[in-house]
């Protein structure tokens, strides 16, 4: 992101004008390498594991059933979460670091322009990518769950599309969570690698072991944890897929949060990492 781009947005307003936004956007879609890896994790994923149940199911439609039965489609929502989490925290902790490796917070400073909106106009420019990938993604899911299923496939029925609905938007906002975290925390820590590496550890050992194991003296303490929230808030179409985790995901074994607590967990992720990493970028020294 370059002065140049900044010169219209000169401003004391904390809400990001939209060039500033655009600027951030482009300065993100200039890292091929990051923008190559999430494609892969969010459209990638989905057509390379629908391609290889294909590819088996015409070659032994005997022993390999059709490729988008409704447990294809949940092991896929599965991956795509899990995976899709890690590339959210990854894209997240890169937005938030970004100026800060490349140099360039101080100059982006002085122009004047509100470091709440420096910071702000990181958000929307980095779901645009996060979320518009992810759609593409469920899409082919969804498409190869509608044309590549059998019509009566045995104790499985096709989920209608309020059901795919929403399960989009759970996938939608287990991301959105990953890359508020990520963006918080890696503002917080000022570099990408201590972050990601604490997020991957959260999603694919502590929340699979919290899931598959209550503690009943620390219940509610499980309970903070936005993973096992987001474990209960799990569309039934998603449910029985592959899951990853030293466990192997036998599913959620703690007792159920009421939906305000649910609900207070999942906001208080989100707006407690933004709130975080604004706290930070305004206090930062340039």
């Amino acid at each position: 992101m370059t002065q140049h781009a900044l010169a219209p947005a000169r401003r004391t307003s904390w809400l990001p004008s939209l060039p500033l936004i655009r600027a951030k956007l482009l300065d993100l879609r200039k890292r091929r390498t990051l923008m190559a890896v999430t494609a892969a994790f969010t459209v990638g994923l989905p057509v390379i594991f629908y391609g290889i149940r294909v590819i088996y199911h015409l070659s032994d439609p005997r022993h390999f059933g059709p490729a988008g039965t409704p447990s294809a489609l949940a092991t896929t929502g599965t991956l795509m979460a899990e995976f899709g989490f890690i590339m959210a925290a990854v894209l997240g902790a890169t937005a938030g670091t970004g100026d800060l490796a490349d140099g360039m917070f101080r100059q982006l400073v002085i122009t004047g322009q509100s470091r709440f909106a420096l910071y702000l106009a990181r958000i929307p420019a980095g779901l645009a990518i996060l979320l518009s990938l992810s759609a593409v993604g469920f899409t082919v899911a969804c498409l190869a769950t509608g044309f590549l299923n059998s019509p009566a496939g045995p104790g499985e029925l096709t989920p209608s599309a309020g059901a795919l609905a929403g399960a989009a938007l759970w996938l939608e906002l287990y991301l959105i969570i990953g890359f508020t975290a990520g963006l918080g925390l890696g503002a917080l820590m000022g570099q990408r690698t201590v972050p990601v590496v604490l997020l991957i550890v959260l999603e694919i050992i502590i929340t699979p072991a919290l899931a598959d194991h209550a503690l009943p003296d620390f219940v509610n303490v499980e309970r903070l944890f936005v993973g096992v929230a987001m474990d209960q808030l799990r569309p039934a179409v998603l449910a029985g897929g592959v899951h990853i985790g030293p466990t192997g995901g036998v599913g959620l074994v703690i007792p159920p949060m009421p939906a305000w607590a649910m609900t207070a967990v999942i906001i208080g992720w989100i707006i407690g990492w933004l709130a975080i990493g604004a706290w930070k970028m305004a206090t930062r020294d340039a």
